[in-house]
């Protein structure tokens, strides 16, 4: 690969990289490729300038000069890359929000890509008013669009991975402490629960049992539920509500098989049997999704709703859960908390983490790990215990 040199004016150079030969393929001749790049300075450092672009060539490293904004290429990664089907939907929406409610309006989004630095970043970071775990969203989506534009040969290396001053959130671990309940405090829920009817007993029981996510019983089927094995298939979630509910893969965009406990099987034989009998009594009306978890009269809260449709999870949350925690007497916290309840329980009960953290769906172990790290030390103690009594008698 060479390269020559052309004065412009003063102070203003040509640097031409000879890129070898291509084939025309209107005529089917070979031509010569050359790349005319303007550089400012004088004749030494245009000389400098021509000599690492050369380098960079012959490497296999050369990136073109582009006028692309770091916005402008946000967009075009949103289409070829994230854009359902090649994502979720929901992904999609999250990151489009964030792009174009967030990013665009900044200082950031102006910048020439290639002109993109990590301190841009940290500054961008640093002038977000929001948890610490929406900023780590938006540096894992500029990270990945970086990442991407380098694969594409637009920047030479991605920026968004020497950020010093990365977000590291700690939100989740303080949401496992402080949305936890206590054994005690769960029994008091589970038979306020059962007293309200067979669908609240079977859901949250099952929800303080398999630790699954809120979307995940709002997705599960009843073609999922084996009840004589005691066990349930975790393998979709909803993603969408209305006349015509949508279901998407897991968070994970795995399956995993979970075995609940019997006084949990048979909560919900209980509650299959009621639902047959509001299907049977309402045969003619009743939307079967073969939903284990499916609006019933109670549920019906708009003239559009029909019984059979997936619930409307914000009004367990603000409504039927609400008012079971009032009827319990016991701390007041999110839903997602039953799932911090379910992982902590079964690590205090000594269950190993491989084993929790497969129960959750977690994609790594240290995930489990750094969430819940609050109830691994008495684990730990127990470990030891039992490892002294082993050693020493």
């Amino acid at each position: 690969m060479r390269g020559s040199l052309e004065q412009r004016y003063r102070g203003s150079w040509s640097l031409i990289l000879d890129l070898g030969y291509e084939q025309d393929p209107t005529t089917g001749l070979r031509k010569r490729r050359q790349k005319w790049i303007t550089f400012h300075g004088n004749r030494k450092q245009a000389e400098a300038k021509l000599t690492e672009l050369v380098r960079s060539a012959n490497r296999g490293e050369f990136v073109e000069p582009s006028k692309l904004t770091l916005i402008e290429w946000l967009r075009q990664w949103l289409d070829a890359a994230i854009k359902p089907p090649l994502r979720r939907q929901t992904t999609y929406d999250g990151y489009r929000g964030i792009i174009e409610q967030r990013i665009a309006p900044s200082a950031l989004a102006l910048l020439p890509l290639q002109q993109v630095r990590a301190l841009d970043l940290e500054r961008y970071y640093a002038e977000l008013r929001c948890a610490p775990k929406t900023v780590a969203v938006h540096h894992a989506i500029l990270h990945s669009a970086l990442k991407k534009a380098m694969r594409n040969q637009l920047v030479t290396r991605n920026v968004a991975a020497d950020v010093e001053t990365r977000p590291r959130p700690d939100k989740d671990q303080r949401d496992a402490r402080e949305h936890c309940w206590t054994a005690t405090e769960a029994r008091r829920f589970l038979d306020a629960a059962k007293a309200a009817g067979a669908q609240p007993a079977a859901l949250f029981a099952l929800a303080l049992d398999s630790g699954a996510r809120k979307s995940e019983l709002g997705g599960l089927r009843w073609a999922d539920v084996d009840l004589d094995e005691a066990t349930i298939t975790i393998a979709q979630q909803v993603t969408g509500l209305g006349e015509k509910p949508t279901f998407g893969p897991t968070k994970t965009g795995r399956s995993r098989t979970v075995i609940v406990g019997a006084e949990t099987v048979a909560l919900l034989r209980e509650h299959k049997r009621h639902q047959s009998e509001v299907k049977m009594r309402n045969r003619t009306t009743y939307q079967d999704f073969g939903l284990v978890f499916a609006k019933e009269w109670e549920d019906l809260q708009t003239p559009r709703a029909t019984l059979g449709q997936p619930l409307q999870w914000n009004n367990i949350g603000q409504r039927l859960y609400a008012d079971l925690i009032e009827a319990a007497g016991v701390r007041r916290i999110k839903f997602h908390g039953l799932r911090h309840t379910s992982a902590t329980l079964s690590l205090q009960a000594g269950t190993p983490v491989h084993v929790v953290a497969a129960r959750l769906g977690h994609s790594k172990i240290e995930m489990t790990l750094n969430v819940y790290a609050h109830a691994l030390p008495n684990q730990q103690q127990a470990a030891a215990e039992r490892l002294g009594a082993l050693l020493h008698g």
